[in-house]
């Protein structure tokens, strides 16, 4: 399909959105890659949200529906009917299901930020929530974000002080421990923010992530790849670094995941005080950008937005971070994705 069609077909599905004859993004990704999205079944009564979400992406992420807090309600106590609903969707839209997340050091229940435990209970407390997850939807899920979130922003600490730590000060080689013996073949992710570039401003985290990873390997502690954030901003410019990243984590031999990603207008806490055309070719000059650092390196397998609708973004429309506009329209970012992810590998293609 030459750019020309695309341009034509793009405008068509602009205007006749969820007709089944547009092209969609799942139709033209290349073999062995993913373009996926989180997805929240709070939004599933909208309709528009959830053909659009199903006709196309082929992978999908809970955003917080397999979390501690919404699935381990008390001690022991455990349920999925949240976490089921967005992975029985995947499963209905043939989509690949991403699971997300078994360790997180905030944002957890009470029971468990106020129960007192000792460091041995919270150990046990840890094992036995990764066993029970893990083994429930076994592989049928691509892989998990074991530990989300564990290392320092900055400073010469490698871990955040939170739940675990330092009441476990291993908790992430256990943590990862845990899910391999929990299921030999799911695919084992560490994942975090503000660690794309190996320069700039992300490099000094981004640093300490390699470092830990590449120790994780030395020692045998099972981790089979990366999953990289990207909260960014129109002011965003260390691409070149991300690819610097991507090249050594391959070299580990680890996959690599763009897992959240979203272009918003204003750097993160500042107001937009504009959407304009000129943002709008900025953001999408970004995301082809972002998109094409993926695919230069084979490693580099998920390409995923964190939603893909401004009408449910979690930093507010105003922000218009996401391919599609508050009323589910394709915005251009949407169509550099398309066009970039068609021109690669010879226009093969996978459902």
């Amino acid at each position: 399909m030459n750019t020309f069609i695309s341009v034509i077909l793009f405008y068509v599905c602009s205007h006749l959105i969820l007709q089944s004859s547009c092209v969609t993004l799942r139709q033209v990704a290349p073999i062995n890659f993913f373009v996926g999205s989180a997805a929240s079944q709070s939004h599933f009564s909208d309709s528009t949200y959830t053909t659009t979400l199903g006709q196309q992406y082929n992978l999908i992420t809970a955003e917080y529906e397999c979390k501690w807090s919404a699935t381990e309600l008390s001690r022991g106590q455990f349920d999925f009917s949240l976490c089921d609903a967005v992975y029985n969707y995947a499963k209905q839209n043939n989509q690949t299901f991403r699971g997300h997340n078994l360790c997180w050091g905030i944002y957890n229940p009470t029971w468990l930020t106020n129960g007192g435990f000792s460091p041995a209970e919270k150990r046990s407390i840890l094992q036995n929530h990764i066993t029970t997850v893990v083994k429930r939807y076994g592989d049928s899920v691509y892989g998990w974000d074991v530990v989300n979130e564990a290392v320092a922003d900055s400073g010469n600490d490698l871990y955040k002080n939170n739940t675990w730590y330092p009441d476990i000060p291993d908790y992430v080689d256990f943590a990862f421990q845990t899910a391999r013996a929990a299921n030999p073949n799911v695919k084992l992710f560490y994942n975090d923010y503000s660690i794309a570039s190996a320069t700039g401003w992300s490099a000094q985290k981004s640093q300490k992530v390699y470092d830990m990873v590449k120790s994780m390997k030395e020692r045998g502690i099972p981790i089979d790849g990366v999953g990289i954030q990207l909260h960014v901003s129109l002011s965003y410019d260390i691409v070149s670094g991300i690819i610097q990243n991507l090249q050594r984590l391959a070299a580990l031999g680890l996959e690599v995941h763009f897992t959240e990603v979203d272009v918003s207008c204003a750097d993160y806490g500042q107001t937009c005080t504009s959407w304009t055309s000129d943002k709008e070719q900025q953001q999408l000059d970004l995301y082809v950008a972002l998109l094409k650092a993926c695919l230069s390196v084979s490693k580099c397998r998920n390409f995923e937005t964190w939603g893909f609708t401004d009408k449910y973004t979690w930093l507010t429309s105003s922000q218009h971070p996401l391919p599609y506009d508050e009323n589910y329209n394709p915005k251009p970012a949407y169509n550099g994705i398309l066009l970039t992810l068609e021109s690669v590998n010879g226009l093969k293609k996978s459902l």
